[in-house]
């Protein structure tokens, strides 16, 4: 059993061998099982690195690199192993002499270069530890050797961060500017700081823009050699350089930029618009609308079948409920009334109730309606058939909830209109509605009734807004109503945390990050707030933005880019669509892969799923018969699973247990501690991607991590991340999916295994790819409107200084922010001729009138104070 755990643990197949060359089936026949065991595990766990030949032949086989570049890098990185080898390694620090010959990729010069760079890492970021591995100089060469932009596929704890700085050294010694882009501040925060000795020993400056809250602190950070940090710190930077004339990137060109997690950046948040907050003191007028919409829209709920969601309406009186669905022309019934006086004749309420109903006051009427059954109601339905043509299919409660089908309409015919309830008890039921689509537009012309713009005559019964944001809100109602709706769909941590009175969203699909510098727009932030009874926000104008894709065309095609997962074909092909010049390689592990990935199962409730996750977990971190505790990882969907899973286990772990929701240095130092066996970290999925999980040489001689995903990812790449997360470095690991249909969405529902769960996701991330193109040619239009109007803005900023300029660009800012809400309908159907010819006349009109406006309030005041000198 032992030798088996063994195989297992390492991955051992048919063509291995031990250091002496001798396969496993040799060593079976000519050793002792005991002698066996001491030998397979030794040679095992020392086992030897890849060679550059056999690294070199991997990349070669699978075709991406041309033999010139192969032929070169393999001798680049030879000659640099021979140095270390011979110890001459340590004579090559000329700092100088590699700036001088950084421009060149002739061979002589590149090993030069190389040989520096790598003693460098030796002596200043490793102390004398470890040096670079073999991958780590190869890729480093692919990427010096491409001068039109390079992605790698590095696995995951191969050292990207390494080849990373090595190449951002090289570019920098060439006398450009570097850009290193990162899909969290405490990822480059981190890496900044972790080499920040290295940088300093070539004279290289490096610094992080996620933590700057002041101009002047952007600009010196921007003048620095490198900067890390994310998309979002150096998109909104650049907007405050180009849209708020701020001097904080004034000198500092796009010349180089390195992306890591690539993936993450450019596929899996897909077209991702930064825009700085504009807040508009005009905006606070709609707030009375955002609160209107929600007193309607929180009367309704969601509720699940065994297949499908409704949206379930108000509780109504049974014969009100019914008057209020169904379409009563052509029919003898012209008051809810008469739907009571059916009930009556068919005995479903007693004689004489509807006189009774007549003549009570509301809190009668509903202590009548208690004397109502709901088997009584539910079988109501069928005799009011008789009356109305319709069909109706009716629904009561289980005890858990859900919705169960009492009875079905009888009609198959499109002509004949099949209405859906729900029954509850005491004569109430409530409509339910496939869709919040069909309740959109009714809601929306209620609340636009009750409405009025000034200048008008003031009517009491309505509220009263002001006349130029009535294209505005007209555009916009049915969007409200419908981010109303979507508002009470989300929920607190899963999409959002609340924290110090404030709402923010959480990226729990991709990366688990609360995303505290963020807010949904259209309303949906203020209608969370108002769920939340938080101090309600102004609703926000997008006046600027860019998108990803628009910052990295800015670097001319010098993209560079390191990722554990590439992705699929499709992912590849979307990337070169976006971005010509670049080409993508996958490079091979430093040593053999010794990833054990456990057959992952499907299970149909919500407790089985916990308890399934709880025994796998202890199984794997208690010791047995043939090995010692491991430790685990379970990574969770959301924060309000980790915390369910963490409440789960914590009674049974025999070590420490750590719950990891949140990416501050304090939770990131909770998980820097080296795991030992029976030690278990429950985590968000911020613990999937670029997390480096330590485990103790007691848990990898056991087995290695255990890795437990506990969700259907919405790609492979998040769940190759996740399982990245274990086997790194060479060591060995193990990984599982254990999921719940009762966790996944409706068009997962039916599934009956693991695999064919697995194939829809690939079919829908497939599908999601490809619709991302339709994104970006809208996004491509969005941002020739924005680049039209900076135009107008910088003329403003030439022509006009002091209080003018500051009003006119007010003044400016907020026609082009209600301007861009008015036109989003055109804008999704890509009218650009029509959108550009307007945009030109209506900006040249606004800015007319917003000049004359000024000099008017100026002529006023000088006025005043003639007369009064007077």
């Amino acid at each position: 059993m032992k030798i088996l755990h063994l195989m297992t643990t390492y991955q051992v197949s048919t063509k291995w061998t031990d250091e002496n060359n001798q396969s496993l089936l040799k060593l079976l026949d000519s050793s002792k099982a005991e002698n066996l065991i001491q030998h397979l595990e030794k040679s095992l766990r020392d086992e030897k690195v890849k060679s550059i030949d056999t690294l070199i032949d991997e990349i070669r086989q699978m075709r991406d690199i041309d033999e010139q570049t192969l032929s070169k890098s393999y001798s680049v990185v030879t000659h640099v192993t021979n140095l270390i080898e011979s110890g001459e390694i340590q004579k090559h620090r000329d700092v100088q002499q590699a700036r001088t010959l950084s421009h060149s990729t002739n061979t002589e010069d590149l090993q030069e270069v190389l040989a520096v760079l790598y003693n460098a890492v030796h002596l200043h970021k490793a102390e004398r530890k470890w040096w670079p591995r073999t991958n780590q100089m190869i890729s480093w060469c692919l990427l010096a050797l491409s001068d039109t932009g390079k992605l790698l596929e590095m696995g995951t704890g191969e050292g990207k961060s390494c080849v990373i700085a090595m190449f951002a050294v090289l570019r920098v010694l060439r006398g450009e500017k570097v850009d290193v882009v990162s899909s969290s501040s405490v990822l480059c925060q981190r890496d900044a700081e972790e080499w920040k000795n290295f940088y300093k020993y070539f004279g290289v400056t490096a610094d992080t823009n996620t933590n700057k809250t002041e101009d002047e602190d952007r600009k010196e950070c921007y003048q620095k050699d490198v900067v890390y940090g994310t998309i979002e710190a150096f998109a909104a930077d650049h907007l405050r350089q180009t849209f708020e004339m701020k001097d904080v990137r004034p000198d500092r060109s796009y010349q180089c930029i390195i992306i890591d997690e690539v993936d993450s950046l450019l596929l899996d948040q897909g077209v991702q618009l930064t825009y700085l907050s504009s807040p508009m003191v005009s905006m606070q007028h709609l707030n009375v609308i955002l609160t209107m919409i929600w007193s309607h829209v929180r009367h309704y709920g969601f509720l699940s079948s065994e297949h499908q969601t409704f949206v379930r309406g108000p509780p109504a009186s049974f014969f009100k409920a019914i008057f209020d669905s169904i379409d009563t022309e052509g029919t003898e019934i012209d008051d809810p009334m008469d739907i009571l006086r059916i009930a009556e004749e068919s005995n479903t309420v007693p004689k004489g109730f509807t006189e009774e109903i007549y003549q009570s006051e509301k809190d009668e009427l509903l202590r009548k309606l208690k004397t109502v059954s709901q088997d009584a109601v539910v079988n109501f339905f069928q005799e009011t058939e008789d009356y109305i043509p319709c069909g109706f299919t009716v629904y009561t409660l289980d005890d858990e909830g859900l919705l169960c089908v009492r009875k079905r309409s009888p009609y198959n015919n499109q002509d004949i209109p099949e209405l859906k309830f729900l029954v509850l008890e005491e004569g109430l039921c409530c409509p339910l509605y496939d869709s919040e689509e069909t309740l959109i537009k009714p809601i929306a012309e209620l609340i636009s009734k009750k409405i009025q713009y000034t200048p008008c005559t003031n009517n009491q019964d309505k509220i009263s807004i002001p006349g130029f944001l009535k294209n505005l809100v007209e555009k916009k109602v049915s969007v409200w109503v419908q981010n109303a709706f979507l508002a009470m769909q989300l929920k607190e941590g899963r999409d959002y945390v609340v924290e110090n009175n404030n709402i923010c969203p959480v990226d729990f699909r991709s990366t688990g990050i609360v995303e505290l510098n963020k807010k949904w727009g259209d309303g949906l932030q203020q209608f969370v707030e108002i769920k939340h009874q938080i101090k309600l926000s102004t609703i926000s104008i997008v006046t600027n933005y860019m998108s990803n894709i628009s910052f990295f065309e800015k670097y001319q095609g010098k993209i560079y880019g390191t990722t554990g997962t590439l992705g699929s074909k499709t992912d590849i092909l979307f990337l070169q669509d976006l971005y010509p010049t670049l080409s993508a390689c996958k490079m091979p592990t430093f040593n053999r892969k010794k990833l054990f990935e456990v057959k992952g199962t499907l299970k149909t409730s919500a407790e089985e799923w916990k308890s399934e996750i709880k025994r796998v977990v202890m199984a794997q971190i208690s010791p047995n018969s043939y090995r010692g505790g491991r430790a685990s990882l379970v990574i969770c969907e959301t924060i309000n699973k980790a915390k369910e899973i963490h409440e789960e286990l914590k009674s049974s772990i025999p070590g420490e247990i750590i719950l990891y929701c949140r990416s501050d240095r304090d939770s990131l130092s909770k998980i820097d501690k080296e795991l030992l066996p029976g030690d278990v970290i429950v985590a968000t999925n911020l613990a999937g991607r670029g997390t480096d999980i330590k485990v103790s040489k007691q848990v990898n001689n056991n087995g290695g991590l255990f890795v437990i995903l506990s969700f259907l990812s919405e790609n492979t790449r998040v769940e190759l991340q996740a399982f990245g997360r274990t086997a790194r470095k060479g060591k060995p690991g193990s990984a599982q999916v254990i999921i719940s249909t009762d966790h996944l969405s409706q068009s997962f529902r039916t599934v009956s295994s693991l695999e064919e769960a697995k194939s829809i996701r690939d079919r829908l991330a497939a599908e999601n790819v490809n619709n991302m193109m339709n994104d970006v040619t809208e996004l491509k239009l969005r941002e020739d409107l924005f680049s039209e109007y900076c135009k107008t803005l910088e003329d403003i900023h030439k022509n006009t200084d002091g209080d003018e300029k500051r009003a006119v660009v007010a003044v400016m800012n907020e026609f082009w922010g209600i301007w861009l809400q008015t036109k989003s309908e055109e804008i999704d159907q890509l009218k650009r001729n029509e959108l550009q010819t307007s945009l030109k006349a209506d900006l040249t009109r606004a800015k007319s009138q917003s000049e004359g406006r000024l000099h008017r309030v100026q002529a006023f005041i000088t006025t005043s104070s003639l007369e009064i000198s007077l």
